[in-house]
């Protein structure tokens, strides 16, 4: 049984193979030392059906697909929708002001 081939995404992810049932999905817009460059883990099952282990957002609300092209068109969309509104991690949070303990 040989592996199968990942599909060519239409956007910038990379598909990468770790084995015959496992794949790594990677940003290709960002640089090789870039953390976020790794997006996910996809691992297929005997019975066909693929499983993601999501490592960042945005990303889809499943983690278990038919098929590689459909987790990719969910992926796609969900980095449509959410890179505007998502706040950047190296936001510093709101302050929450502090009061002594009362006696």
């Amino acid at each position: 049984m040989a592996a199968q081939e990942p599909p060519r995404a239409a956007s910038d992810w990379e598909i990468i193979p770790i084995s015959r049932t496992a794949w790594r999905i990677c940003d290709g817009s960002l640089t090789e030392t870039d953390a976020s460059r790794l997006v996910a883990y996809v691992d297929r099952y005997e019975t066909g059906t693929y499983d993601v282990l999501w490592l960042r957002s945005p990303c889809p609300t499943r983690s278990r697909y038919r098929d590689l092209d459909e987790l990719l068109a969910d992926l796609d969309a969900a980095n449509a929708t959410g890179s505007s509104s998502e706040v950047s991690r190296a936001t510093r949070p709101v302050h929450i002001a502090h009061f002594p303990p009362r006696e």
